[in-house]
């Protein structure tokens, strides 16, 4: 019988984490999904490690590898393997309460005749038992642009999609650049769908040390057309205006980085006139950044 959900777990030299994700979804109340591990090039035992899981015969697992690319390109690889109407990317050193799945089926089934929606979004919880931020002010329909990027400071949730609508977003892939911010798949999807939101912890995270997270600046500074298009997305119209602001300054330092010329820039920015005033300032973090990070 052909499952709701596909649970994708992209995973980089990450085998020490994955026994906790297997042994959350063996607990789960309710079995209606697949995980799908998509291996992004690890050199560790993870391969062994999945293969283990999989023998276990358990619950449902398909193990992928791909040549290393960074996240974003493992989900747009796992992307392509998934036939369930819906899924949810789960990283490598996270995992879920045991009844997330039955949360996730529970919330399709009251809201599968509403129109435009892209998915649902639940509350994420550290492991201390604490929320990331706060919950949301009103369950119900959100549109991700106008409400998780009203602000500067974006508190992380659980995201869960249709698995058709995310495959007509894919993360934009740029030669020899690993990092793109995750967000810019669901800015675009938020031109044209919203989501459902619920007041429900499913997700259980902390950082970690030397995670993708932790390792951001140096990963978006050797990524500068990825960090380019998400600063460009967030400056449209809409969005928050301090989030405006500092999206048009970032933008202009990666462009210089990049050596994209001012008038280029300005041409294809979202935000031409905030584009052009910081472009000054800019450049003295430009060549800060090129000094400090030996680029």
């Amino acid at each position: 019988m052909k499952k709701l959900l596909t649970i994708l777990t992209p995973t980089y030299n990450r085998s020490e984490y994955l026994e906790d994700i297997f042994v959350s979804l063996q607990q789960q109340t309710n079995q209606n999904f697949e995980w799908l591990i998509v291996d992004d090039g690890s050199t560790d035992n993870t391969k062994e490690i999945a293969e283990s899981f999989i023998k276990s015969n358990k619950i449902a697992i398909r193990y992928l590898y791909k040549k290393n690319g960074g996240k974003h390109t493992a989900v747009n690889y796992g992307l392509k393997y998934i036939s369930t109407k819906l899924t949810v990317v789960l990283d490598s050193d996270d995992y879920f309460t045991n009844d997330a799945v039955e949360v996730i089926e529970k919330t399709y089934n009251e809201n599968k005749n509403e129109e435009n929606i892209c998915g649902f979004t639940f509350l994420r919880q550290r492991k201390n038992g604490e929320l990331f931020g706060k919950a949301f002010p009103r369950e119900g329909r959100y549109n991700f642009s106008k409400w998780r990027l009203s602000k500067i400071s974006v508190d992380e949730r659980c995201d869960v999609f249709y698995s058709e609508i995310m495959k007509r977003y894919p993360f934009s892939e740029y030669e020899g650049e690993k990092y793109i911010g995750e967000s810019t798949m669901m800015i675009k999807m938020s031109y044209q769908y919203d989501m459902i939101c619920k007041n429900i912890d499913i997700y259980i995270s902390d950082y970690l040390k030397g995670g993708l997270t932790d390792s951001s600046r140096r990963l978006r500074l050797h990524s500068l057309l990825g960090g380019m298009e998400y600063c460009n997305l967030s400056m449209m119209p809409g969005v928050y205006w301090k989030r405006r602001l500092k999206s048009a300054l970032l933008y202009d330092a990666y462009g210089f980085l990049k050596d994209v010329g001012p008038k280029k820039l300005i041409n294809d920015s979202n935000a031409p006139v905030l584009t052009m005033i910081f472009y000054p300032i800019a450049t003295i973090i430009g060549k800060y950044w090129k000094n400090k990070y030996e680029l």
